[in-house]
């Protein structure tokens, strides 16, 4: 008979390699050789390995890397009825260098660093006189479309927003999103939250910041509902796609990122 173990093996290591997870397998490969010769000790006089049938099961690695593949297309599917309706996008997550772009454009925006200032300013010394305008509310952020909650958590490690919040209609990016912040994220408990909704239906009139990934179709329609409900110094940033008729802030599509300031992106006689 024929050991089909060697094949296993190797088919465990091509899918660990391509999941970035390739690590993992070696780490196993010393108990497996351990295993292997204690195989050899407890066979009957005069059989070999090559008698017995095996059947190599699935090291936990790929186990892992299969689950959350078939979350990730789970969640691709269901997004695909809203894209069909022209009510929402796909899931496309926001890759680390597209993110750090994001922020770092939101950091330099004007009107924001002009509310940090004047809250900087309305903190005072102690022994100092009152300011005489009150401090800005805390900023809030807001993910239209959170998916899988990664802005949301990078949100909340920027030390800017007092709330960051994340929407998504998708059930299935949901549980992940508020799994992902029960498990780890404990310590931003009280700075995040995910609700499952429709983007059309979120209220806009206390949120600070919009992180926006819609496709093109959808982005007028989206830009009627901003502007209507979005208070002056708010900021919107999209990616990839600009908003029809907005006047980005310098540098606009650089990186394939948008920032949009309210009222100044709008044509005066458009306000």
């Amino acid at each position: 008979m024929v050991n089909q173990e060697p094949n296993a093996s190797r088919e465990e290591k091509e899918l660990l390699s391509a999941l970035g997870l390739d690590d993992l397998l070696s780490a196993s490969s010393t108990n497996r050789t351990s295993t292997s010769g204690s195989r050899q000790q407890s066979l009957p006089d005069g059989s070999d390995d090559d008698d017995v049938i095996t059947s190599a099961p699935l090291h936990p690695a790929v186990k892992a890397g299969l689950a959350l593949g078939l979350v990730a297309n789970l969640g691709l599917l269901l997004s695909l009825p809203p894209v069909l309706l022209r009510r929402g996008a796909p899931y496309l997550p926001t890759f680390a260098r597209s993110s750090d772009a994001m922020w770092e454009r939101i950091r330099s925006s004007p009107a924001l660093r002009s509310r940090l200032l004047k809250r900087k300013r309305a903190g005072g010394e102690a022994g100092e006189p009152a300011p005489a305008e009150p401090a800005p509310a805390p900023l809030t952020f807001c993910d239209l479309g959170s998916g899988d909650g990664r802005l949301v958590f990078q949100a909340a490690r920027q030390n800017l927003f007092a709330t960051s919040i994340g929407y998504e209609i998708n059930p299935v990016l949901h549980a992940f999103a508020a799994g992902r912040r029960l498990v780890q994220a404990p310590m931003y408990w009280n700075t995040t939250s995910f609700a499952m909704r429709d983007l059309w239906t979120v209220p806009l009139d206390k949120v600070d910041v919009v992180a926006v990934y819609g496709l093109q179709p959808i982005m007028k329609d989206l830009g009627t509902k901003l502007k209507a409900e979005l208070r002056p110094g708010s900021l919107v940033v999209s990616h990839v796609f600009s908003i029809p008729g907005w006047r980005a802030e310098k540098g606009g599509g650089q990186g394939n990122i948008f920032l949009y300031s309210v009222p100044d992106c709008w044509d005066q006689g458009s306000k």
